[in-house]
């Protein structure tokens, strides 16, 4: 069974991802492929920022769905739009976040979410209690180096994550250290390496990896979300938006 997987990064800058990124992931029964949404923000950073690019998320899962993709990943650790995109598709929608952090309950005891920026602390807490895992939260850690600036100095990045997480390993005795941006993707086995190296052999999860490979995981076993949990949305008059699935009148 082929399995083909969309990447809908929630955010309108391009090239702040590309195919080439995922490749390394892809086999003969595996594709992934991407797209930007149109409306909302340049990059998430704060819940406003989330809010404006859940519309349109919404809108590029009803047509990854009606272009045959086998499974939706949203590639951004808010997770946004996650449940409501759940709610209008049937093949499954992974949130890199939750995937993430469920999956460091398996791998240990505790983990350290090491993100971009401290402002993103009440906003992570937020998601990790939703989750239902506040108990195994050990730390948060940011590296001060906005979304954007990502891909400006990977060396300065580098340094800065393993520093990071050495010391959420070493004082918040984190068991797992979660890399909290998808704009992180790549760097987990350097700073694996680093920890290992101070002597802490303790695994680091880079959230898209994971995330395509639980994704075929559940399209390979038959699987989806719960339309007991995630029921789709009843047909209602909506202004402003293109939803005409879910207006009483097929119209927006």
């Amino acid at each position: 069974m082929h399995t083909r997987i969309e990447l809908i990064t929630p955010i309108i800058t391009k090239g702040i991802r590309n195919l080439a990124e995922v490749q390394p992931f892809e086999r003969a029964d595996l594709t992934v492929t991407h797209t930007l949404i149109d409306q909302g923000p340049a990059s998430i950073e704060s819940e406003f920022d989330e809010a404006l690019s859940v519309p349109d998320t919404i809108r590029k899962a009803i047509d990854a769905e009606i272009a045959g993709a086998n499974a939706i990943i949203i590639d951004c650790m808010g997770d946004p739009g996650l449940h409501s995109c759940r709610e209008v598709v049937t093949i499954p929608v992974l949130g890199p976040c939750q995937t993430a952090l469920h999956t460091a309950g398996l791998l240990g005891h505790s983990f350290a979410f090491v993100t971009v920026l401290d402002r993103l602390r009440p906003m992570i807490a937020k998601l990790v209690a939703s989750y239902g895992l506040s108990d195994n939260y050990a730390s948060f850690r940011a590296v001060d180096i906005p979304v954007l600036d990502i891909g400006h100095n990977l060396a300065a990045l580098n340094a800065a994550l393993q520093r990071e997480a050495i010391a959420a390993v070493k004082e918040d005795y984190a068991d797992v250290v979660v890399l909290g941006c998808t704009g992180f993707l790549g760097c987990a086995a350097a700073i694996r390496q680093a920890l290992l190296a101070a002597g802490l052999d303790v695994p680091v999860i880079d959230p898209i990896p994971l995330a395509v490979h639980m994704a075929d995981a559940l399209v390979k076993s038959g699987l989806s979300h719960s339309k007991h949990a995630y029921p789709a949305p009843r047909r209602k008059a909506i202004g402003g938006y293109l939803f005409p699935e879910f207006t009483d009148d097929g119209k927006a």
